[in-house]
């Protein structure tokens, strides 16, 4: 699954789920239930029922009309659990690299460097994606058929002030983003970037909840998605490294990072870092997008013995 973008889901949405968790239900008993409205005539129950469902894709109708929830379309947090299910809907990019299952149950390595990524970075004014700490950089980078294609970066104004050392680290200034932006008019930009494509960063869990964070904060859409963290990639194909940190990758692959601690810069180098490892995973025989991320999410004996020890926009085409 690439990312996708879910619609807000209001107080009716959330009761028709809970309903339907019990198993499919007909038209007239979901109106009557979540909206409250006995006695509806059929025929006008099903047009309340599909005016409330229709624009979320978990909510279908099986052969006799009754409406029910298709899990593989529901987003994460509507599932009740974390793990990945595949989209049976193929993502925008190159059909050839998907089949009715959604990413292909054995991509050729060739296929799987040619998927459609994207390779986000942003910059912050502090760790509390959904707390009081607001995006003030953002970068995305598209990369198809094994190159950078297209760069999208903006300033972001966070509408709250940046801590000194914030600026002392990134070099990003009130004075630079007080006539930035506001992520609610970068987010119809970069989510056309972001839709359709696997999602990558270094360290992907902080970027990605940043995003999220922000892209419901000014849409009420949630995403969901693919993701794929260069860090825990690195882990297990440079195990030699002392560190994973993107200067030390960078610095073994000889990959230049233009603007160290920019969204822009660290997000081109980080998506060159990305095809490198890509080509290592190729040369360890991983051979599908399924042996990729049993790779990725392997534990290294290292990281079981700390677990074990705790207690407890500018836009740069470059097709040409």
């Amino acid at each position: 699954m690439t990312v996708v973008r879910h619609p807000p889901r209001s107080t009716l949405v959330e009761r028709a789920h809970d309903l339907l968790r019990g198993g499919p239900i007909a038209s007239t008993e979901l109106v009557a239930s979540v909206c409250q409205l006995s006695g509806v005539p059929s025929a006008v129950a099903a047009d309340i029922a599909s005016a409330l469902l229709a624009a979320h894709r978990e909510f279908v109708q099986d052969a006799d009309g009754r409406w029910t929830i298709d899990v593989t379309h529901a987003p994460r947090s509507a599932r009740g659990f974390g793990s990945y299910t595949p989209d049976p809907t193929p993502p925008v990019g190159d059909p050839t690299l998907f089949d009715a299952a959604g990413l292909g149950a054995r991509p050729s390595m060739a296929q799987l460097a040619g998927l459609p990524y994207v390779v986000v970075d942003v910059e912050t004014t502090g760790g509390r994606a959904y707390g009081a700490d607001r995006i003030t950089e953002v970068a995305a980078v598209a990369v198809d058929d094994g190159r950078v294609t297209h760069v999208f970066e903006s300033l972001v104004n966070p509408q709250r002030p940046i801590p000194p050392w914030i600026t002392a680290l990134t070099n990003i200034s009130w004075a630079m983003v007080k006539d930035a932006p506001t992520f609610r008019e970068v987010a119809p930009r970069l989510l056309e970037v972001l839709e359709g494509r696997v999602f990558v960063a270094h360290n992907a869990t902080f970027d990605w909840r940043f995003i999220c964070a922000e892209v419901e904060r000014a849409t009420g859409e949630r995403l969901d998605g693919e993701r794929l963290c260069t860090v825990r990639l690195a882990r297990q194909l440079l195990p030699q490294l002392r560190r994973r940190s993107l200067d030390y990758v960078c610095l073994h692959y000889g990959v230049e990072i233009a603007a160290r601690h920019r969204a822009g810069g660290d997000a081109v180098a980080t998506a060159e870092v990305l095809l490198r490892l890509l080509g290592d995973a190729a040369d360890r025989g991983i051979a599908s997008w399924e042996e990729l991320r049993a790779l990725v999410d392997r534990r290294t004996g290292r990281g079981r013995r700390r677990r074990q020890a705790r207690p407890g926009p500018v836009e740069r085409d470059t097709t040409a």
